[in-house]
């Protein structure tokens, strides 16, 4: 049984303190990385759910961490999570990341490949070098300053259209806390990140949870990754489907318990 409830906490990072959230005891640890337009309460339901000891924080620039000047991108990211593991998980844990966090997830793997027993990805893109310069750019455009405004109440749209209400109302509410310059920060370094490092580096257990299976997933691009698709879900499968979600977990976690 669960012995601890959530509690709040502090850790110093890189840029400026970064809140998390540690639920749980014992058992495998797990670490979980939100994406750009979110905090640590995406992983709230999921957090109150484990028997293990859990631990969501906010990136820099996100939620209620600070570092709101930076530096922002997947490197920097991997030296927050870096913060959080060395204060709050002293032993080998499963990194699970989304979206953004998934990229954040896969770099950490690379670089700390020791630290991990497992590596989840949550609705992962795929190798966005491939973009042509000239999409890239334009999509850039729109987290300008000059244009984000306007832009951001429409760029998730597309992504929620599958989504419980519920999940609408968090997502747009941690879009609208969540820093344009962080968001624009982390949105860019994605097109320069190379997902493959993290396979080439990280041999244990590696799934993915999707609901999106398009070409520029990383799903599509890599068929011999093991994946786990959600029914009828939108881009935030653990806040649509948190049974599906919880049981995936779990399950994957047995398999990160028999692999080291």
């Amino acid at each position: 049984m669960k012995s601890k409830g959530p509690k709040m906490t502090a850790v110093p990072g890189p840029a400026g303190r970064l809140m998390a959230t540690v639920e749980g005891d014992g058992g495998i640890p797990v670490l979980f990385v939100h994406d750009l337009a979110g905090d640590r309460s995406h992983w709230a339901e999921t957090q109150h759910g484990l028997a293990t000891l859990s631990v969501a924080f906010d990136l820099r620039g996100m939620g209620e961490s600070g570092g709101a000047h930076g530096p922002f991108g997947v490197e920097a990211a991997v030296e927050d999570v870096a913060a959080v593991a060395d204060a709050l998980v002293p032993e080998k844990f499963l990194l699970v990341g989304h979206g953004f966090g998934a990229a954040v997830a896969g770099a950490f793997a690379a670089y700390y490949p020791e630290r991990l027993c497992g590596l989840l990805y949550v609705e992962a893109a795929g190798d966005l070098r491939q973009k042509p310069k000239a999409e890239a750019d334009a999509w850039l455009e729109n987290f300008s300053e000059a244009k984000y405004g306007a832009f951001h109440e429409h760029w998730l749209a597309p992504l929620l259209l599958e989504a419980k209400e519920t999940t609408r109302v968090l997502v747009m509410k941690t879009l609208r806390t969540s820093r344009r310059e962080a968001i624009a920060g982390n949105q860019e370094s994605l097109f320069g990140h190379d997902p493959n490092e993290a396979f080439e580096r990280f041999t244990g257990p590696t799934h993915a949870l999707v609901a999106a299976t398009g070409p520029e997933t990383l799903v599509a691009q890599r068929p011999t990754l093991s994946r786990s698709v959600a029914p009828h879900a939108s881009h935030w499968l653990m806040l649509d489907s948190p049974q599906w979600f919880h049981g995936e977990l779990v399950r994957f976690l047995g398999r990160c318990k028999h692999g080291h």
